[in-house]
């Protein structure tokens, strides 16, 4: 007996967890070669598929895969991440009601939508709470979804203020993306409170956020994240943190460009967890002495003497993860005693996929070889990934 036979000759509720294993592009093409398949496939998705994340340009489904699948999930899905290749996967979309659906995001490939297809949206989407939209969008209607929660307008290349506003007298967003606005825009305009105080993430461009938020960021009480897609003055990052007025930040993501040392010299408030992406650390001066957990993505250690003050001054860190990091040097060895002296709790190094970067092409992107002089109870080496999630914006603020 055949692979094809031993599923068929299965029950449904089986074929369907088996099935539901299985990529989107082989289930559909499981549909041609049996009508079993065919009929039990929708009930696949819906038990599987709550949410979908589908990027048509890679998944190459043709109209009518498309249609099969949107029109067997439109009752049950949740949630939709669509990247749309073409002006058909939008009609086809919109050819359905997804009436349980509170989570969309889509972009556009060879096609830009506007204004008038917001009707359509609309209609398709009528219980919406979380929209990301993409294409020469205004802004205009996006009050229309009457349980808007959580906005991205980052990618919607005509937004106007105006309309901004308008959304913001009709919704208390509890998420707001910006990122868009010029900064010749006219300085009079100011957002509605109504709007904005139930926020728990922000995030914009430095001169949005001051000039729309940071008078206001202390009474922004449910506020949980902050993102600044850029970083263009130096102190803003400080002049952030010092208008939230918290006692402590529990996380901070800096990526390249940042002037990393001054901003965490400069820090006069408490920080549990960094994660630093995209550094050359040329010097050390005890910045990340008070940190609990330390974690560092694809930065550059062109001394080995750099990296050893560093393990010897860490003495409040818990928690230090190196992934994607270059080093200077083939091999290293952490002295225990030396590292462990002085701490009051245990420092867990974890390494993943660290490289010695070298002028030799012979030599050149080769594992560095780690090892451990003696043992001390204030210490441990984990050779595995410290799965330090990867973050694109400049700078990430993470509130209690």
């Amino acid at each position: 007996m055949n692979a094809k036979s031993d599923l068929l000759s299965l029950p449904d509720d089986a074929l369907i967890v088996i099935l539901g294993y299985l990529e989107l592009p082989m289930q559909l093409g499981l549909t041609q070669v049996h009508p079993r398949f065919l009929d039990v496939m929708p009930l696949v998705w819906r038990s599987c598929n709550k949410s979908a994340n589908l990027p048509l340009i890679e998944l190459h489904l043709s109209d009518k895969n498309l249609r099969f699948f949107l029109g067997s999930t439109q009752r049950s899905l949740n949630a939709l991440r669509l990247k749309m290749e073409k002006q058909s996967n939008f009609d086809i979309l919109t050819d359905y009601v997804f009436p349980n659906l509170k989570d969309f995001r889509f972009s556009t490939h060879s096609f830009s939508l506007t204004d008038s297809d917001l009707p359509k949206l609309l209609r398709s989407f009528p219980n919406l709470t979380t929209f990301s939209p993409h294409g020469k969008f205004t802004g205009k209607h996006f009050v229309d979804f009457r349980f808007l929660d959580n906005l991205t307008l980052s990618y919607c290349s005509k937004m106007e203020v105006d309309h901004l506003v308008h959304i913001l007298k009709a919704r208390s967003l509890r998420s707001l993306k910006l990122a868009l606005f010029d900064i010749d825009l006219p300085q009079s305009t100011d957002l509605p409170w109504e709007g904005i105080k139930n926020l728990e993430l922000l995030q914009g461009y430095s001169w949005e956020l001051e000039r729309w938020f940071l008078s206001k960021l202390e009474h922004l009480k449910h506020l949980k994240q902050i993102i600044l897609c850029d970083h263009d003055d130096d102190g803003f990052l400080e002049k952030v943190i010092m208008s939230a007025n918290r006692s402590s930040i529990k996380m901070l993501e800096i990526n390249a460009g940042m002037p990393l040392f001054y901003v965490i010299k400069r820090l006069r408030v408490p920080c549990k967890i960094m994660k630093v992406a995209g550094y050359h650390l040329y010097f050390y001066d005890g910045s990340f002495e008070n940190i609990t957990e330390l974690y560092l993505r694809n930065c550059h250690f062109p001394k080995r003497n750099i990296f050893e003050i560093m393990m010897q001054q860490l003495k409040t860190c818990e928690i230090f993860g190196l992934q994607h990091c270059q080093f200077s040097f083939k091999e290293f060895s952490f002295v225990a005693l030396e590292i462990g002296s002085g701490r009051r709790t245990k420092l867990n190094v974890h390494l993943g996929e660290n490289i010695y970067q070298s002028d030799n092409f012979m030599d050149h992107d080769m594992e560095v070889n780690w090892s451990v002089e003696g043992e001390h109870k204030f210490f441990q080496l984990h050779m595995e990934h410290p799965k330090i999630n990867s973050y694109s914006h400049a700078v990430s603020i993470y509130f209690d």
